[in-house]
């Protein structure tokens, strides 16, 4: 049966699990990408979690129509709590949720997040607090990816517990708002990315000093932007 209700965000997500015996999909919403996950093939079994009875229900729904009932549980529960009662192995998906609550899930239930093959998340903003969590708690940070869909943009992270993070000489030290897989990978919309980030931070510190401020985060920022731009290479500085 073919099932096509995902956006360009949670395919990308669904290409980064690439395939495992179970999928934990934590904050699970409609539970399309759990429903997707078993339909293609990426997951043998599928455990939907959500916080929210509301969202649980419209899952637990969508499984009933779809048929996959069997192969597609509904949990209504925080965090990873239905994750810490499987066995390994199983691959964690966390998606559509802010960057610092991502981390402080995997933070309370760091055993199961620790159990995982794989984790795979898609942080709606807090890209940089989620990508400093994880480096500084033993995840390797093994994929990156950028979504654009219409004006927005998004970060999909792929890590594996008790990974290492080789982060290339002239990356921006200890910056964490952009990937250094990212960068060294070069995807077409990260240079899109950065100038329209640039372009925020350029026009807070033109605001500012309009009020007499000077403020040096927002011009480290601009400097770090530059940075990743210069380390990216020649074509990309020349834009």
């Amino acid at each position: 049966m073919r099932f096509d209700r995902l956006d360009e965000r949670l395919k990308t997500v669904l290409a980064l699990i690439g395939r495992c015996e179970t999928l934990a999909d934590v904050g699970c919403d409609h539970g399309f990408l759990s429903a997707a996950a078993v339909l293609t093939g990426a997951a043998d079994y599928a455990l939907a979690s959500d916080i929210s009875p509301v969202s649980a229900r419209k899952a637990e729904r969508l499984a009933k129509r779809l048929g996959i009932s069997e192969k597609m549980t509904v949990i209504c529960c925080d965090g990873l709590a239905a994750a810490a009662a499987e066995e390994p192995p199983y691959t964690i998906a966390v998606c559509g949720m802010g960057g610092e609550l991502i981390a402080r899930i995997l933070e309370k239930d760091a055993l199961a997040a620790a159990r995982a093959e794989r984790i795979v998340m898609q942080p709606m903003r807090g890209e940089a607090e989620l990508r400093e969590y994880l480096f500084k708690n033993g995840y390797g940070i093994t994929d990156e990816r950028i979504v654009k869909e219409g004006k927005r943009f998004y970060q999909v992270i792929a890590a594996v517990p008790n990974g290492e993070n080789a982060v290339p000489e002239g990356f921006p030290k200890d910056w964490f708002r952009f990937g250094w897989v990212m960068a060294e990978k070069h995807p077409e919309e990260l240079l899109p990315l950065l100038l329209h980030y640039r372009a925020v931070y350029e026009k807070e510190l033109e605001k500012a000093r309009a009020r007499g401020r000077d403020p040096e985060p927002l011009i480290d920022e601009i400097g770090r932007v530059d940075a990743l731009i210069s380390f990216m290479g020649p074509a990309e500085r020349s834009l």
